[in-house]
């Protein structure tokens, strides 16, 4: 399967993104959008503007896959504002956190999960580095974040497991950008290659 990975700067693919979003969480979590009585196919919320989002094709050009890196947002970050965490030690501007990681239920086999999340990882982490982010937020639930770690993104808890406002039973969690890429090595290679 061949995969193109790319950080959406078009304002109609991002459109598509939402669209794509509305999708999955209509599958996952109906009742989230029905509370939001959205006039249009489309789920975006307050943290959208200060993101940076990623999107995968498949080999239609079809979305398959997204993720948002939200970063400096004046709003604070959707852990923080809907869960309880045990730290809030984090230095402000040094601070992101990735959410809305959502993958087609046809994608969702181990090995193509794997590639996805690992081409994903690439580019996140190249934005990372760009924004000189040093940890980043998570809300997970426990089988995601298992397979997270499968797939060595070491997240580490940061509370107790809590019901999240929205989508259920989630751990608040931290990922540390250095321990991604001790994790992921590979990843170093990635900073200075053409995008």
């Amino acid at each position: 399967m061949n995969f193109t990975f790319l950080e959406v700067k078009d304002s109609n693919l991002l459109e598509d993104v939402f669209k794509f979003r509305y999708k999955i969480l209509l599958e996952i979590y109906p009742e989230y959008l029905q509370n939001l009585n959205l006039s249009e196919e489309k789920e975006y919320d307050k943290y959208d503007p200060y993101s940076v989002h990623f999107a995968v094709l498949d080999e239609n050009y079809e979305i398959c896959a997204t993720v948002r890196l939200i970063h400096s947002s004046p709003l604070g970050y959707p852990t923080e504002n809907y869960m309880k965490t045990d730290s809030d030690s984090f230095q402000r501007d040094k601070l992101g956190e990735m959410s809305r990681i959502f993958i087609d239920s046809k994608y969702r086999k181990l090995k193509t999960t794997k590639c996805i999340i690992h081409g994903l990882i690439k580019l996140i982490y190249i934005k990372m580095i760009q924004l000189d982010i040093e940890y980043t937020y998570g809300s997970l639930e426990s089988n995601f974040l298992r397979l997270l770690k499968i797939y060595k993104l070491n997240y580490v808890t940061i509370g107790e497991e809590q019901k999240h406002k929205y989508f259920g039973l989630r751990h608040p969690c931290i990922l540390y950008t250095k321990q991604l890429v001790a994790d992921n090595p590979e990843l170093d290679k990635t900073i200075g290659e053409p995008s």
